[in-house]
């Protein structure tokens, strides 16, 4: 069976969100203050270094701290506004799915009951509602925010120096590159645990429920066995989940470093020719540190 593109799953997953535009709407209120307060605290750090430390203008003394508390409760705000938003939307995606899911098994034939356990299709009820509630809603909360971010934060950059900003832009393909293969493989192994827990669960269930067949026949160390290898296999998945993040994170890491580097030749160049401050600086190494995956 051919599998469907990742597009057109979330495409359907936007169609069930529709319904709940109003709550988005007011999350991306809060998602646009996100990305503004993170581009304005960056570009606060040029007069905080150049008049604070270099000029010493005591004109600044009360301003610079009153701006900085003023940004951090902007985007404080910003923040609940976008989680409640989102939130709200992505519960309401939840409700309508177990709605519609619980319909849909009270209207199948019995036949079909008979080719999956109840606890399997309880899961399917329950545990993936809820993961689709978070794909639909904080995946897109978290996509939307990191875009604009991203997005103003570069143009921070680029106007503090346009050469060192398009110098360090070029490692950006390789990374979108290794985030696009962790992920699909997340996609991949998350899929697998979702099929262990209902295997585990109606392998649970079915011993069980037979518990006196199972000490009659002496089964007990056979259902132990069955059960174990289905755990076990499932932390196995767990751990490929993990070692994945771990060395997609070590990647990261590695080409993080070497745009920094990049950015300390290029902007001393600068700096040498009398073309960038010390707080132009400190404003490009924020934005790039913020820009970067933890």
């Amino acid at each position: 069976v051919k599998k469907p593109e990742v597009w057109t799953t979330y495409k359907r997953l936007l169609g069930y969100s529709r319904k709940h535009w109003k709550f988005m709407a007011f999350a991306s209120i809060g998602i646009v203050g996100e990305a503004m307060s993170a581009g304005a605290f960056t570009m606060l750090m040029k007069p905080m270094i150049d008049q604070t430390f270099v000029a010493k203008n005591p004109e600044v003394r009360w301003v610079l701290p009153l701006s900085i508390i003023g940004l951090v409760l902007l985007r404080g705000a910003a923040s609940w506004i976008s989680d409640y938003g989102m939130a709200r939307a992505g519960k309401g995606v939840v409700l309508d799915l177990r709605k519609q899911v619980m319909s849909k098994f009270l209207r199948m034939p019995s036949s079909l009951f008979d080719q999956e356990s109840v606890p399997a299709l309880v899961s399917r009820l329950n545990y993936d509602a809820e993961q689709v509630a978070q794909a639909s809603s904080e995946a897109i909360k978290n996509a939307l925010t990191d875009i604009l971010t991203i997005m103003v934060l570069i143009g921070v950059m680029m106007f503090v120096s346009v050469k060192v900003t398009s110098a360090v832009l070029i490692i950006v393909p390789i990374m979108a590159f290794i985030a696009s293969r962790v992920a699909g493989r997340y996609r991949r192994i998350n899929r697998g645990i979702q099929e262990g827990f209902g295997h585990m669960a109606q392998s649970a269930e079915q011993t069980l429920s037979a518990q006196q067949e199972v000490k009659i026949y002496g089964m007990q160390q056979s259902e132990e066995n069955r059960y174990a290898d289905l755990a076990l296999t499932n932390l196995r998945l767990g751990v490929k989940v993990e070692a994945t993040r771990a060395t997609a994170s070590a990647i990261v890491q590695l080409m993080a470093g070497l745009a920094l580097a990049l950015i300390l030749v290029l902007a001393s160049a600068e700096a040498v020719q009398g073309r960038m401050t010390a707080g132009s600086f400190v404003t490009l190494m924020t934005s790039m540190m913020a820009l970067l995956p933890s």
